[in-house]
């Protein structure tokens, strides 16, 4: 037996012995209709139900845009990128906070329509502060549809708020039967390690499966803290919640798409907070990957992740280790790829275009080179000649400008003994203002936005801040 069939040995133990809280009734009762042993508020699953329910999910699927040309496919061997995500905070390039607002909400739904590297987008980029809890969910949804025609990111929540996006999500694509059909929107699922779901994530789950729609289960349990110290440990019950709530969404829906999206911290046990930026956390990536392959199901990890509170050394190192891990190990969607600092606490515009720059360089290493007869070119070498060389020579004329990467903002101009900082920094908000800039919205048809429209009034969005919403999403000049 390998580390991964014991991993999930011991969370199949885990699931049989320990069991898992859940704290939905509904949920509990259709799990009792459906056999599951339930003690209360806890649900006990033997090995053979775990196994039969899992094999209902599909090992891959197609999430489908507003624009069919961002259509991407979630596993097998396919790799995705995503954005930040949960930040309510906003750092500046020294490291200074401040809260996060609708209008960065607005900006980074731009940059990551902008980028290439990303097909889905919406979500929680950045959590306004400046608008009501109550209806947030709400405004990110809409802002995320008007802004971008790429693949949608939902938001998790209570049975109404979560029933609301997905109404949404249907009126954006032709009503809850076409819906059904096809997989729109993808939502987070966060356990609450140890071994408990709250009313909120199981109810994200009842609503995403009856409509059919994808989900990533994502336990985060962090070894020393809401997990045991030891890797192995904390992967093993890190998967047993994972394997819980895929199990309990195909018994509500079987067939429904999930994605085995475990995001397993460390501590730093000095302070008690995360760690994401260390070697542990990165071999954890490369065994949810394993995990995920042998239980036949899409894969999901943390992308460029980091400690760090400030654009360092250490924000690059850290980032680099932990985007290479995912993305060479095969995970099918890295989430929080671009933006993130201070272990999830803040998103950063300089760090998202820093992060860009790594997928760049991660993705160009991966391609590799050709050895063929015109690459290794005999005659060419044997034109210059001993001691020639090759610089003015026709072939790297022809070829000096695909073959030459030029990075979007790294510094590679000699400063002599000056820092090159300043000059990397002005490079980043050089790119930053051309992204911004270059964005276009794409088009809405009139009559689904009068739906869309309508329906944000029916669930109580007063009409001015309709309006500034509008104004926001449309009017570029206010960036």
């Amino acid at each position: 037996m390998n580390k991964i069939e014991k991993i999930y040995q011991h969370a199949l133990n885990i699931l049989s012995e320990v069991g898992i809280k859940l704290k939905h009734l509904e949920v509990l009762n259709i799990l009792d209709e459906n056999g599951i042993q339930i003690d209360e508020e806890t649900a006990f699953f033997t090995p053979e139900q775990v196994a039969y329910w899992i094999s209902k999910a599909p090992g891959s699927f197609t999430l489908y845009a507003r624009n069919p040309a961002y259509n991407i496919v979630i596993g097998n061997q396919h790799r995705h990128f995503m954005a930040g995500y949960g930040c309510a905070a906003i750092y500046d390039k020294e490291g200074t906070a401040r809260d996060s607002l609708l209008s960065d909400y607005i900006c980074f739904a731009r940059l990551v329509h902008q980028c290439s590297h990303f097909s889905i987008n919406g979500g929680i980029l950045a959590q306004p502060n400046d608008v009501p809890a109550e209806i947030s969910h709400l405004i990110m949804t809409y802002t995320a549809m008007m802004t971008s025609d790429k693949c949608l990111m939902g938001i998790p929540g209570n049975e109404d708020q979560v029933t609301q996006i997905m109404e949404m999500a249907a009126l954006l694509f032709g009503g809850r039967s076409v819906l059904e059909k096809t997989p729109r929107i993808l939502t987070m699922v966060s356990t609450i390690s140890p071994l408990l779901i709250d009313e909120m994530d199981l109810s994200t789950i009842l609503i995403s499966a009856r409509y059919n729609q994808p989900m990533i289960m994502s336990p985060a349990s962090t070894a020393g803290t809401t997990g045991p110290i030891d890797l192995a440990g904390n992967l093993a019950l890190s998967t047993a919640e994972a394997m819980a709530a895929i199990v309990i969404a195909q018994i509500i829906r079987p067939g429904v798409p999930v994605v085995f999206g475990l995001q397993s911290n460390v501590a730093n046990l000095r302070t008690g907070n995360i760690s994401v930026g260390s070697p542990a956390y990165s071999l954890q990536k490369k065994a949810v990957c394993e995990l995920a392959r042998y239980l036949k199901l899409p894969s999901r990890s943390g992308g460029a992740t980091t400690d760090s509170a400030v654009i360092s050394p250490q924000a690059g190192y850290e980032s680099m280790l932990s985007l290479m891990a995912a993305y060479q190990n095969g995970v099918n969607l890295i989430i929080h790829s671009a933006g993130i600092l201070n272990s999830y606490a803040a998103m950063s515009y300089e760090k998202f275009m820093m992060d860009l720059e790594l997928m760049d360089m991660i993705m160009q290493y991966e391609d590799g080179f050709e050895v063929n007869d015109d690459t290794l070119n005999l005659e060419l070498i044997k034109s210059v000649g001993p001691g020639g060389h090759f610089l003015g020579a026709a072939d790297t004329m022809r070829k000096c400008r695909s073959h030459s990467r030029q990075p979007r903002i790294g510094v590679r101009e000699n400063f002599g003994r000056r820092p090159p900082l300043e000059k990397y920094f002005k490079n980043i908000d050089k790119g930053l203002e051309q992204m911004l800039r270059e964005y276009k919205q794409p088009d809405m048809p009139s009559d689904i936005l009068r739906h869309l429209n309508d329906f944000m009034a029916g669930q109580g969005i007063p009409a001015p801040v309709l309006e500034q919403l509008n104004h926001l999403t449309c009017n570029l000049e206010d960036f």
